[in-house]
């Protein structure tokens, strides 16, 4: 029902601002031609002086000036002082049509939609463009124990529940996926290939047998999977049934928030009451990621505030579109003020939001130095505070502030990103890649939080100015959430 409602408004607005879409789609240049330092998001060194060509919103030429001549007619956009780099790409998000547009104003180019049924996929993809790409798991999986499931309607006479098994290809409706069985685990597997997903979610109350006829049903389709196993301040330590040692051996392609390492920590017989990690067990840890290939996105900032006293408000002020006002505004708010109230209600439940920050920020820390895969991902609008589009800068900075390097971070959001979604067209400045790129102030490999002085936008070879989107995607989202109240109020 709630799906329905957004596709209602989405249309609504879609129609509303088509013409304007038109008219942007219109304005990308033939040929563009930026020059300045080049943060290619691969984790080398800028290039000073740089060139970058695009073409038709593809990359053509990278390197000095000298060796990539500008195509005539071009347009020349000098990053002067600042410096060019690939757009952001946050791994780890649940985006609604209302605040989706922060995200491209933000200079969040792509995202990947973390747990996503088909109505809200398509709600997403008719949006006016320009917008953020969208990269997608649908329904995710979890057991028939699943706390998720408590929050879904049971089955009558109206219909099935939207929390159920897969009983076909087809998954309209499903917002939850119910395998208790290695047979229902690989059933939703095949249905989710069927409906085009780009991704497989396994979620926390997976069996342990569901989880591997899943994992392996999925590699046989040419799907990667990511999970969410449970954090100390979920049901990580409780109700969890995989831990992070299993999940890698069993050939997990993405791990988020670090999940599972507190309950693998535990089943190691570590202390996680300690004052200090135990060194051995988390390099334990890191080395079945890197063994195993598995990439880690570690989401620190979705525990940032629910474990830290510091006030919200200077941290939003400095990120895109922190100082948003309105009805979207409001309501996320609301929304965080209850998850913050919740987590510094009493020294138990911040505590476990204490241990999930640390031990998050140590597997990722021991992971960097021994070469694996860190992937930036926000997780918004969960947690507290967690700015749709701005959360992803955030998510840099606090890698930085763990230990990892501005260039670490920076590649973690942009190629280290693209290669985890297995993307060869987006993620770096790279001869045959799509025209993503950001222009901004300074130099995000000497300080990460440059990131947030956006100069310029550009998606697909277009150019768009920040203010203007910041603009469009306040108004745009203020007239979608007025339309779903409206909607309800029917």
């Amino acid at each position: 029902m709630v799906s329905k409602l957004w596709r209602t408004a989405a249309t609504a607005l879609a129609v509303l601002t088509a013409t304007a879409a038109q008219a942007g789609e219109a304005d990308r240049p033939d040929a563009l031609v930026l020059s300045g330092r080049i943060i290619d998001g691969s984790g080398a060194a800028p290039i000073p002086q740089g060139r970058v060509v695009a073409i038709d919103g593809v990359i053509t030429c990278v390197g000095k000036a000298a060796d990539c001549a500008a195509p005539p007619g071009a347009v020349f956009i000098d990053a002067g002082e600042g410096s060019i780099m690939p757009g952001l790409i946050d791994l780890h998000a649940h985006p609604r049509p209302h605040y989706y547009g922060w995200f491209l104003a933000s200079g969040v180019t792509t995202v990947r939609s973390a747990n996503t049924d088909l109505a809200m996929v398509r709600t997403l993809k008719a949006l006016p463009a320009p917008q953020t790409r969208l990269v997608w798991a649908g329904p995710m999986l979890d057991g028939e124990n699943s706390i998720i499931k408590r929050f879904y309607p049971a089955a009558g006479p109206d219909g099935p529940s939207p929390a159920r098994p897969a009983d076909g290809p087809s998954l309209e409706g499903v917002e939850l996926l119910i395998a208790k069985t290695p047979e229902q685990a690989i059933a939703a597997v095949d249905a989710l290939a069927a409906e085009g997903a780009d991704w497989v979610k396994l979620y926390e109350q997976l069996p342990p047998d569901a989880f591997a006829a899943a994992v392996q049903r999925a590699r046989a389709l040419g799907l990667p999977t990511m999970a969410d196993l449970g954090m100390a301040s979920t049901r990580g330590l409780g109700d969890a049934e995989v831990d992070l040692l299993q999940a890698a051996a069993l050939g997990l392609d993405s791990l988020e928030h670090a999940s599972g390492a507190a309950l693998a920590y535990r089943r190691l017989g570590g202390d996680l009451d300690a004052d200090v990690l135990d060194p051995a067990l988390i390099d334990q840890l890191a080395r079945a990621l890197l063994t195993a290939q598995t990439a880690l996105v570690p989401t620190l900032s979705v525990s940032h505030f629910t474990a830290e006293t510091q006030s919200p408000d200077p941290v939003l002020a400095d990120l895109p579109l922190g100082d948003a006002q309105g009805s979207v505004r409001g309501g996320l708010d609301q929304q965080w003020r209850g998850v913050h109230q919740h987590f510094h209600a009493n020294a138990e439940s911040n505590g476990k939001a204490r241990l999930d920050a640390r031990i998050g920020a140590a597997v990722m820390v021991r992971l960097a130095q021994l070469g694996g895969r860190i992937g930036a991902g926000s997780d918004t609008p969960a947690g507290a505070y967690n700015l749709p589009g701005g959360g992803l800068h955030l998510e840099m900075e606090l890698m930085t502030r763990a230990g990892l390097s501005p260039l670490l971070a920076l590649s973690s959001a942009t190629g280290t990103a693209a290669d985890i979604l297995q993307r060869e067209d987006i993620g770096r400045i790279a001869v045959g890649r799509r025209a993503d790129l950001l222009v901004v102030e300074g130099d995000p490999s000497q300080d990460i939080r440059d990131t947030r002085r956006l100069r310029q936008i550009i998606l697909d070879g277009q150019v768009l100015d920040p203010a203007l989107l910041k603009n469009r995607a306040l108004q745009d989202g203020e007239a979608l959430l007025a339309a779903v109240m409206a909607e309800q109020a029917d």
